[in-house]
């Protein structure tokens, strides 16, 4: 069996949703769950400018900003 990785985020409500597998339908898998360690040089590896605005949102309610979002792209 060969194995197939994918990172993930859970979500709000605890879900995890992934798509597009390899896998036929009604197939039977086996999943592990293993917290990913963030890479400590994740920082570095940005372009200058998005580095530069690292923070810009701090303090920002999310829910509030996704309100935001629905509304100028409306």
């Amino acid at each position: 069996m060969e194995p197939y990785k994918v990172a993930a985020k859970i979500d709000r409500g605890g879900e995890l949703r992934i798509s597009e597998l390899p896998f036929q339908a009604g197939e039977e898998v086996e999943v592990i769950i293993l917290r990913r360690e963030p890479d400590p040089d994740w920082v570095q590896q940005l372009p200058p400018v998005t580095r530069s605005l690292l923070g810009a949102a701090r303090g920002v309610d999310e829910e509030d900003y996704h309100r935001y979002l629905e509304e100028k792209y409306r």
